[in-house]
Formats: C-alpha cells, structure tokens, sequence
C-alpha cells in the first residue's frame, strides 16, 4: 500500500512540474534580408568589403529580429520542435558570414 501512495505523490508532483510552454508562432524562418548598417561599418573599418545583412521575420503582424526570435522563442538547446530545430540551423549558418538567402533544402 505504501508503494501505492508512494507512486500517486510521485504522480502529483510530476504532473505539477509539467507546466504547458508558450506555443511557437507559425513563421517564415527565411524572412527577409535588412542591412545591419553597425556591423556593415565595424567590417568595413577592419577592411572587409561588402554589406553585412541581417535577417527580419514578421512573427504575429511585427518585424523582429532573427536572433531575438530565437533568445525569445528557442532557448531549450535540447528541443524537438520542428521551427525551432530550423531556426537554429539556419542561426548557425547566418553566424558565419551574415543571412544569406541561399539556404541548404529543408530550411
């Protein structure tokens, strides 16, 4: 019996942790491209030639940043939703060099 109510307060303070998380929004990942105008000039000042440019989604009708949709939305490294799976794919891409609108297939 005591096996029994062990079990059930084990239950209850599991189903307490199990908090429901914020719904991701439904978003186009690839956005569109801005020129980041301060990194643009910090290259250009280290001799790098060229325009730097960022990635802007529209997430609920509002412009935001890629990676403040990613610090907002995406911060479980350990993540199995789809959007955010991608959305760290494509962050790790667009840290090398800037967005590029030439993503691999699947992004």
């Amino acid at each position: 019996m005591s096996r029994y109510l062990a079990l059930l307060a084990g239950a209850l303070v599991l189903a307490g942790c199990n908090e429901k998380t914020a719904e991701i929004p439904e978003v186009d990942l690839h956005g569109r491209l801005e020129v980041d105008q301060a990194m643009t000039a910090q290259r250009q000042a280290q001799g790098i030639q060229g325009e730097y440019y960022k990635r802007v989604l529209t997430v609920d009708g509002k412009d935001m940043d890629f990676n403040d949709f990613v610090k907002t939305w995406c911060t479980d490294p350990n993540t199995r939703n789809e959007t955010c799976l991608k959305a760290l794919r494509i962050k790790k891409i667009d840290d090398v060099s800037g967005a590029t609108k030439y993503l691999p297939n699947g992004l």
